[in-house]
């Protein structure tokens, strides 16, 4: 790595550590402070997040370029497409069997739990729930590109010798993080996530399974319910 791609890279490391928790749980508060005076305020939102996580997938492309390391470098290869299937398999296993191993209706009320600390994030019409998906598929892509890809290859970097395992820990702590506007609660269960899909794509050798699962998992609160109008009086 070229002295000014690591310079770089060492810089958006440090961003998304210390400084993009801090930075998105301002935002959120920022708009729930707007959304009482500008109902269009989420989806300007929706959009400034498309229109973010895209710009720092092209920041880990510069840094790539300036490295000269391939898409491949960090996980965007077809290769192995059998193994990427398989990861596939057993991620939606798992995630099938946390399903199974509570009552359904108990799951959807830890997911609406979840999701009551991201309540000012739901989409309430038709044109803000397209803005939404756009936003997710965006998240499944850029964020693996981010946290999976570009966490996983600078960890390398600087730790070589580092195993499986530890390559998990320390690129699903920062993921976790990232949700810090989520609250404790979303801080712990996307560290899990994190883990889950840092593992997937070690296994696989390729983020496609990682984005796919990704993606799916956060277009599923297209599906709960209002919750503001379901919350407890």
């Amino acid at each position: 790595m070229t002295d000014l791609a690591a310079v770089l890279a060492t810089l958006l490391a440090a961003a998304m550590v210390g400084v993009q928790p801090f930075a998105g749980r301002a935002r959120y508060q920022r708009l729930l402070a707007a959304l009482a005076v500008d109902p269009t305020a989420r989806l300007r939102h929706f959009h400034r997040g498309i229109v973010g996580e895209w710009l720092a997938v092209v920041f880990v492309l510069v840094i790539g370029a300036l490295a000269g390391r391939s898409a491949a470098s960090i996980g965007l290869t077809t290769a192995r497409m059998g193994k990427v299937t398989g990861e596939v398999v057993e991620a939606v296993v798992v995630l099938a069997a946390t399903a199974l191993l509570f009552r359904l209706h108990a799951l959807r009320e830890a997911i609406m739990a979840q999701a009551r600390g991201f309540i000012a994030l739901l989409p309430r019409t038709a044109e803000e729930r397209w803005a939404f998906a756009g936003l997710a598929v965006t998240a499944g892509i850029c964020e693996e590109i981010l946290f999976r890809g570009f966490g996983i290859a600078y960890v390398r970097w600087l730790w070589p010798g580092a195993s499986h395992a530890w390559l998990i820990v320390v690129t699903s702590i920062p993921f976790g993080f990232a949700h810090l506007y989520q609250g404790v609660r979303g801080v712990v269960l996307t560290g899990l996530l994190g883990a889950l899909l840092a593992s997937v794509v070690l296994g696989s050798g390729s983020l496609l399974p990682a984005m796919l699962l990704h993606g799916l998992l956060d277009l599923r609160v297209l599906a709960l319910p209002d919750l503001e109008r379901t919350e407890p009086a």
